[in-house]
């Protein structure tokens, strides 16, 4: 598979669904604003593509980056099937940049392995921790992407209490967040939420485990740390002035998709949290 197009990077949202809060889990909205940011740096040709996966595989030819923000648990795209798993396995042969937002970063048991080869650590369900609750991200790692990182603070949905590759080899944690043991670097590796990884085999990786709603891209500093990542794993100078990541927040919720009532959906979703709570089971 071919790459090295100067700056192509593709961006894969996973569905949406019709039923749901506007803004919840809008894997859609997030990769067309950031295709649009992508979009403004010279040399750099941002491609966003829908419903989890190509129809046409050709689109990753070049890539210098993938990154997916999808759904987790076995539920994201690339995990649908051999065949496409290995098309990821070939991308990172080439050492294509690559990279998980938000839930696509929780794996099945079955493609711990596999999850942690290519983004150098996986929620584990069962195992892990996700959640939602407040946190302020100020102190930040000396890394390429954090370079003039401005801080934020927000209240976003995450995934913690990761399981890495051994020793965290090639693993550089970028921001911490956790209930209970804040989001101070000090907080250690269960409260990771977001890293770097150089890749045993070549080629790089970026994660970030928040952006649970569409409002969270309305803080600068979010902004800039995932725009950051993204260009660091392809390989993309990351520009010392940050005013090509300015937004308004009108044209920020321009991206939003359309959805209809979740009344229904949150009816049905009830019954599934009682289900399982009266089973002792986990979501994922």
């Amino acid at each position: 598979m071919a790459r090295n197009q100067a700056g192509k990077i593709v961006l894969v949202a996973g569905p949406v669904r019709q039923a749901g809060r506007v803004g919840h889990h809008d894997y859609i909205a997030g990769c067309h604003l950031l295709a649009t940011l992508l979009g403004r740096l010279p040399g750099v040709a941002p491609v966003v593509v829908e419903d989890g996966w190509p129809v046409d595989e050709s689109v990753f030819d070049e890539a210098v980056a993938v990154l997916f923000y999808d759904n987790g648990g076995g539920k994201q795209g690339f995990l649908a099937n051999a065949d496409r798993r290995a098309c990821l396995e070939r991308l990172a042969a080439t050492g294509c940049g690559l990279g998980v937002m938000h839930q696509a970063a929780g794996f099945p048991s079955e493609y711990l392995a596999f999850g942690k080869q290519l983004f150098g650590g996986v929620y584990v369900g069962g195992q892990s921790n996700r959640g939602h609750w407040r946190s302020r991200h100020e102190r930040f790692p000396e890394h390429a992407i954090t370079r003039y990182q401005q801080a934020w603070r927000l209240r976003d949905g995450w995934l913690n209490h990761l399981q890495f590759v051994d020793d965290e080899v090639g693993v550089t944690p970028l921001l911490w967040s956790d209930r209970r043991l804040g989001s101070d670097p000090q907080a250690g590796t269960a409260a990771v939420v977001s890293w770097a990884c150089e890749r045993s085999g070549g080629g790089r990786s970026f994660v970030f485990t928040g952006l649970d709603n569409h409002r969270a891209w309305e803080h600068f500093g979010l902004r800039q740390l995932v725009a950051n990542g993204v260009l660091w794993s392809a390989g993309q100078p990351i520009p010392d002035d940050p005013a090509w990541l300015v937004l308004s927040s009108a044209e920020i919720a321009a991206f939003r998709t359309p959805r209809v009532s979740p009344l229904p959906r949150a009816v049905g979703s009830l019954g599934r949290k009682v289900r399982r709570a009266v089973l002792g089971q986990r979501k994922w």
